[in-house]
């Protein structure tokens, strides 16, 4: 099954789909545990069990995606169309603030901490190229990037990012066995395979 956006023609929520599609993936870099509904509040008027379970599945599909690294934020959107790039990045900014307190108590790499960084001037740059190129002039950055030289590079500081994350989930092992507890090893899988989660998508662990 080919990943996509979620179809949010049947959740109570007025955003995008490509805003919460940023939103899952800043939750999707949590390096510890993150509670669902401090994230899925901010995408919904009203946490409905149907909402929770399309977000936890949508969760579980990206995850999936990124591990396997097959999430391509070009398969997702025209990163030329700075409108749709910049919702993208507000559903991503729109959530970090939840995660950010982990990654400061985290002990991570020079090469992750700047992929790190990378990504975030990335998504700030598309939600507001003048302001933030201003604001890295202000911080002493002689001649800060333009959006178009770092948009070509997302995909590689997703992964990476998305990588570091799961590794400090884990614990340094190769992967976390279940980022998504309410996913059981009988259940269907959420990647929409048909298989159960323990022959399909877990089995990358």
């Amino acid at each position: 099954m080919t990943y996509q956006l979620l179809n949010i023609t049947e959740l109570p929520s007025d955003e995008s789909p490509l805003l919460i599609e940023g939103a899952v993936l800043a939750a999707n870099m949590a390096c510890q545990p993150l509670e669902a509904h401090l994230w899925m509040s901010h995408l919904v008027t009203e946490l409905t069990d149907t909402a929770e379970q399309a977000f936890t599945a949508h969760y579980q599909q990206q995850y999936s995606a990124l591990l396997a690294r097959q999430y391509s934020v070009g398969d997702l959107l025209d990163v030329t169309d700075r409108e749709a790039l910049a919702e993208f990045a507000s559903g991503f900014m729109g959530v970090w603030p939840l995660v950010e307190p982990h990654w400061q108590r985290v002990a991570v790499s020079d090469g992750t901490q700047r992929m790190l960084q990378g990504l975030l001037t990335t998504l700030m740059l598309a939600i507001d190229e003048a302001e933030t190129r201003q604001q890295m002039k202000d911080a002493g950055v002689d001649v800060p990037p333009y959006l178009t030289e770092m948009a070509e590079h997302l995909d590689m500081m997703i992964h990476e990012v998305a990588c570091a994350a799961d590794e400090q989930q884990s614990g340094a092992r190769s992967h976390r066995v279940n980022p998504y507890k309410t996913v059981g090893r009988n259940d269907n899988c959420p990647c929409g395979s048909g298989k159960k989660f323990k022959q399909c998508c877990l089995k990358t662990a």
